[in-house]
């Protein structure tokens, strides 16, 4: 069977690729493509879950906060656990998980199960990324590897993009349990696939002799961070002894990692690589990128339910847009990648996603679907174009060996950002809120002759729907004090879009750190 140990670069780029090498390639791809399609879909549906669990906001908030930690967990196991029982064997042990625990989670279980079911979940699914990425490495090493990893971009971004738009076409026509049978049924297929595409072998078990306590640092460490981002706004952050806990935890942890991969002489990571400037600058602003993701799973989506007040799958259409900017532009982008240099292309994108940001500063309490119709567009093209150059500068410089260092590394990256920008995007959305509104209701006043004006006018317009002259001008109040929250929230919103924008602004700088890298077509690779 072809392991990890295995991968080694094709004897020439006109080497024809075997037909069980193209299977197992499209197996590894469309597997980490939909599982990470299928993860969007609890997470962009957690308030009708709740409702339908009978759950509050603060409970309903663990399926997704534990399902991260899981993720984490099985991203750091991925390479070890392939190694020693093949690629075959844990694709297909994983996948039966998957589709086990779903079946389950769409039964509505107690709570506490749930939560409990989400995480195995979440461990589960976690495999599937590395598993993608070193597979690429396995089937199209040497020149044809460009091609591949420009597959494994598409792979990386486009489930993040069309997760929220296919979760709200299925919650919206056949209810939460489909988010649930969809994600057993993916686990289904790849496990079916796993069987007849993957060679099964003897497990090697001298490959279990690796540092596991640094395994269990790492994946604790991790864990513990997500915990700390997706609760800390909840919990206000350090007035929770949760969240001290959780935070001194994962940096105890991360110290104890850097410790053992310092002295240790098989580290289950490469370090050095992470200090490569082909590798480490690509693998950062990867992370930052996707902490910018929080623009379109968070800042718009809940913009319009709040301020709207839009259903998910009005969210969903909106977010459509995006998809079939990403889509179209695909090809131009393989076409830029073979005339342009690759940093120039990445520099692009991250250009054009701050600025498509930018221009949903200028957001109203009257802004719609349509106003954000084309910053939509422009975000996801600026996605492609950033993700596609970032991934083939990033890999194309390591060496076959380091492929499993790689994996955990742009898959880190990927789940992290987006955990860490949302978190913290989200935090200081709901803080900002707080302090508009806090100025907008100092502001209004019986007492100010215009506010009273506008709050008599209201009134005497109710007056003719309530008989009583008091409860009508006890609601026009309170048709003034919910105008002045959503101003509040819409101040607040721009304020995340500023944010945003203005750190991928930065980061775009980061891209002067990397190597020169020319045009693909100079070193070989023409899209064969």
């Amino acid at each position: 069977m072809t392991t990890v140990e295995s991968i080694a670069p094709a004897p020439s780029a006109e080497a024809k690729v075997a037909t069980d090498k193209i299977l197992f390639l499209a197996l590894a791809l469309t597997s980490s493509f939909f599982v990470t399609l299928a993860a969007q879909f609890v997470t962009t549906n957690i308030s009708d879950l709740q409702g339908a669990i009978g759950a509050t906001p603060d409970e309903a908030s663990w399926l997704s906060t534990v399902y991260t930690m899981g993720n984490f967990a099985g991203i750091v196991c991925a390479a070890p656990l392939s190694r020693t029982f093949g690629i075959g064997p844990y694709a297909f042990a994983n996948a039966v998980i998957l589709c086990v625990v779903s079946i389950l989670c769409a039964g509505a279980p107690p709570l506490d199960v749930f939560i409990a079911l989400r995480a195995i979940q979440g461990v589960a699914a976690g495999c599937f990324g590395p598993i993608a990425f070193m597979s690429v490495f396995i089937v199209l090493g040497g020149p044809r590897l460009p091609t591949g990893l420009f597959l494994l971009a598409f792979v990386l971004l486009f489930p993040t993009t069309v997760g929220p738009v296919a979760s709200g076409y299925l919650e919206e026509y056949v209810g939460w349990k489909a988010l649930f049978v969809a994600q057993a049924t993916i686990g289904g297929l790849i496990a079916i696939g796993a069987l007849f595409v993957y060679q099964w072998l003897p497990p090697k078990w001298e490959s279990l002799k690796i540092d596991w306590l640094a395994v269990f640092l790492l994946s604790s460490g991790l864990a513990l961070m997500v915990l700390v981002a997706n609760q800390g706004t909840r919990r206000f952050w350090y007035e929770s002894d949760m969240i001290g806990w959780a935070t001194a935890g994962s940096i105890g942890a991360f110290a104890g990692f850097a410790f053992l991969c310092a002295f240790s002489p098989k580290p289950i990571i490469s370090p050095r690589l992470f200090i490569d400037h082909n590798f480490g600058p690509p693998v950062a602003l990867n992370l930052v990128f996707r902490a910018g993701f929080a623009v379109t799973t968070y800042l718009v989506p809940q913009f319009l339910a709040i301020v709207q007040g839009y259903r998910p799958l009005d969210i969903a259409n909106l977010l459509m847009w995006g998809v079939m900017a990403q889509l179209l532009v695909l090809p131009l982008v393989w076409v830029l990648l073979q005339v342009l240099e690759t940093r120039l292309v990445m520099a692009l994108g991250l250009l054009l996603c701050s600025v498509a940001t930018g221009v949903l500063l200028d957001s109203t309490g009257l802004s719609a679907a349509d106003q954000f119709r084309i910053p939509i567009m422009a975000f996801g093209v600026g996605q492609v174009l950033f993700l596609a150059s970032d991934v083939i500068i990033g890999a194309m410089a390591i060496k076959p060996a380091d492929a499993a260092t790689a994996a955990f590394g742009f898959n880190m990256g990927t789940l992290g950002g987006t955990t860490i920008g949302v978190g913290l995007v989200s935090d200081l959305v709901t803080e900002r809120e707080k302090f508009h509104s806090s100025l907008l209701t100092e502001t209004i006043s019986l007492f100010d002759y215009l506010d009273d004006a506008r709050i008599s006018a209201l009134a005497a317009g109710l007056t003719s729907k309530l008989a009583d002259e008091h409860a009508a001008n006890v609601q026009a109040v309170s048709v003034v004090a919910n105008a002045a929250r959503r101003q509040a929230w819409v101040l607040a919103f721009n304020d995340g879009f500023l944010v945003v924008a203005g750190v991928l602004i930065v980061s775009a700088l980061g891209v002067l750190i990397i190597g020169h890298h020319p045009p693909l077509a100079s070193i070989g690779d023409h899209g064969k």
